[in-house]
């Protein structure tokens, strides 16, 4: 690719639960910019071992510091935490990774994907770059809500019972988390940390790289982000690549049950492989293998079963079978826990949950599921009929009958963004006004078996912005640089020069 005057890049490897965003863009200054970029440490939420040695000389972290609220300077300041892959050789232009989540940690992505991104063309002549959204991984403040003792509590708690004191026990549960958050975190700064500011922040951080245009690459929640940072600098954008698009418009409850019946389409996949095997614990009839999974998980509603000096409840096992639910490569690791707790251990789900929630070893958490909750809160639309709690909760249990536990009542209890601190809006929000004229032309990726993000929003998205259209089968959440060289081909090309787009492909 070539940059003349102002002229007019993904890679990444899917990690736990997060996908991958990416910018990149011509160069208009020295390729270090402004940033005072060191060896990447503790402080900067990566572990040397983490970044792969062949590589390592070209890993380093850096701070960058953006306004609390760019519509009042006085409202304090906020530090992100950055990393940069170096390109190998000059640099012409800059790769921007978001990981996603909300809430996963671009510093950690990169640092751990290193090596797969340094394998892709555009690295030879492209900075990768990737930061930590506000609040979240080593950007400060962090959301931190809730202590690990309240965490591990909170994993014990039977969160499934619809009677009306059930609901009436969640409600008070989920109102006691906000309030939490909101004394040891902060009003002001929740309020403040949804998509509109994560955009402005993307784009002081394409100032202090000193980049005059960038390309953007987003996975999951990433093409959220992307889709606005579009929306409002469409002049800085040269290519957008948009994988497991999530439509920031849409219904909430629709939202909620259309990826819980991808859930449910990635068990019954998961269902038809494991009947395959010997030894599977769902049997060897997959129109069975709903009832059969219940038969396992629902006796610990009743009877937690003991691991070590915790027990497994009956979320920690739904918990784990979601988290595996997003790659096809967990499946194995699923069937064998699944067989565990047919034989009596638990660990095995113990220990999936556990990733999932961010618990090491030593019993302490990570804070992303908190920076998920606060970010969520601040981004998505509000219930305001009572009755759709309700709604939410039978047409989940019709969507996704393997995490129906059977205490449906017709009633279910209000989310607990109700009870959060409502978001500030940040001037010049354009949430829901689609793509603007003056983006270029983007390539949507969407994958027909994804449970997270499903197909048809994908490909909905991609006809109203006339985009082309990746489709890939398959049954994981999102694809891109993930292996498959139909697909990454196909996007490495475009993303080297957006006039070379694939058109409509299927891989």
């Amino acid at each position: 690719m070539t940059c003349t005057g102002t002229a007019n890049l993904r890679a990444a490897v899917i990690a736990a639960l997060v996908a991958i965003a990416v910018l990149s863009g011509c160069r208009a200054m020295p390729s270090d910019g402004a940033f005072d970029w060191h060896s990447c440490g503790p402080g900067d939420g990566v572990a040397p071992a983490a970044i792969p040695a062949s590589v390592a000389h070209r890993v380093t972290c850096g701070r960058l510091t953006v306004e609390l609220d760019p519509d009042d300077p006085d409202a304090g300041m906020v530090t992100l935490a950055v990393a940069r892959l170096a390109a190998a050789g000059s640099s012409s232009g800059t790769l921007v990774i978001n990981p996603g989540g909300p809430g996963g940690s671009g510093v950690r992505a990169l640092s751990g994907s290193a090596a797969v991104l340094a394998s892709q063309p555009f690295s030879v002549d492209h900075d990768v770059v990737s930061f930590d959204p506000r609040g979240v991984g080593a950007s400060r403040p962090a959301v931190v809500c809730r202590t690990d003792a309240e965490r591990d509590a909170e994993r014990a708690m039977d969160l499934g019972l619809r009677s009306a004191a059930g609901i009436a026990g969640i409600e008070s549960h989920r109102r006691t988390v906000a309030d939490r958050c909101r004394e040891r975190v902060g009003a002001d700064f929740l309020a403040r940390v949804g998509t509109a500011y994560a955009v402005s922040d993307l784009e002081q951080l394409r100032r202090q790289l000193e980049v005059d245009e960038i390309s953007y690459l987003g996975y999951s929640y990433g093409t959220r982000l992307g889709i606005e940072y579009a929306q409002r600098h469409p002049e800085r954008v040269r290519a957008l690549v948009l994988d497991g698009v999530v439509e920031p418009d849409e219904d909430p409850v629709d939202a909620v049950v259309e990826q819980m019946a991808g859930f449910q389409g990635a068990f019954d996949a998961f269902a038809r492989d494991c009947a395959t095997r010997s030894e599977c614990p769902l049997g060897d009839r997959p129109d069975r293998a709903v009832g059969e999974y219940r038969e396992l998980v629902t006796p610990l509603i009743a009877d937690p079963l003991p691991v070590g000096d915790r027990a497994l409840s009956v979320g920690d096992a739904e918990t784990a079978t979601i988290d595996a639910l997003y790659q096809r490569s967990r499946w194995a690791e699923l069937r064998a826990a699944l067989a565990a707790l047919a034989g009596g251990d638990g660990s095995g789900l113990m220990r999936m949950a556990d990733a999932y929630e961010g618990r090491d070893a030593d019993g302490g958490y990570d804070h992303r599921q908190d920076a998920f909750l606060a970010i969520s809160c601040a981004d998505d639309r509000r219930i305001d009929d009572p009755e759709r709690w309700d709604e939410l909760d039978r047409r989940t249990r019709a969507a996704a009958p393997f995490g129906d536990d059977g205490r449906g009542t017709g009633q279910g209890p209000t989310g607990l963004c109700d009870y959060w601190t409502p978001a500030d809006p940040l001037s010049g929000d354009v949430v829901g006004a689609g793509l603007l004229s003056a983006a270029p032309t983007p390539l949507v990726v969407a994958t027909t078996g994804d449970p997270a993000t499903p197909y048809e929003t994908g490909a909905d998205f991609a006809r109203e912005a006339g985009a082309d259209l990746i489709t890939v089968s398959g049954h994981d959440h999102t694809a891109v640089f993930a292996g498959d060289r139909c697909v990454d081909d196909a996007v490495a090309t475009y993303l080297g020069d957006p006039t070379e787009s694939p058109g409509d492909l299927r891989c």
